[in-house]
């Protein structure tokens, strides 16, 4: 099987280094614009009414694929790439939960942006509480980790 996907559009962050990239939205995110292709506008329509975005994207400076990480969350200690939000994944896919600040044309100006400058954009959607929101969950190694030395 093969899969082709294209980009609608780019991320335009002030991240231009890989390693001084921002690890977490809720943690170091700035200021960002989503460029859409012009002939993808129309599926904006309606958009403007939801306060939060999820932006699907490639990592697309990322070349090593490795189903173990060592994420700057947990030092010294190795996790499946499944287990972890590192980029070295197979088919080198990101999501973001995204604040949509405004859009005009073909611009969503969006804060909590934790991606590098030109980034693909290969979706968009609206982050709905009903469905995206769950209440009570676990978070595995993610729930040992002291916040307190990452949340400036």
């Amino acid at each position: 099987m093969s899969i082709t996907i294209s980009p609608i559009g780019e991320i335009k962050s002030s991240f231009n280094n890989p390693e001084k990239s921002a690890r977490q939205p809720s943690i170091d995110g700035r200021k960002g614009v989503l460029v859409v292709n012009e002939n993808f506008v129309e599926g904006l329509d309606g958009l403007t009414e939801f306060s939060h975005i999820i932006a699907i994207y490639h990592f697309h400076l990322q070349q090593d694929v490795s189903l173990r990480a060592c994420p700057c969350f947990d030092p010294g200690k190795d996790h499946g790439i499944f287990a972890s939000r590192y980029p070295t994944r197979p088919n080198h896919i990101g999501i973001s939960i995204l604040t949509l600040d405004k859009i005009c044309g073909n611009k969503l100006y969006c804060s909590d942006v934790d991606v590098l400058n030109n980034t693909p954009l290969l979706d968009i959607k609206p982050y709905v509480k009903q469905f995206d929101r769950v209440d009570d969950p676990r978070s595995g190694w993610y729930d040992g980790v002291d916040w307190s030395e990452f949340m400036v």
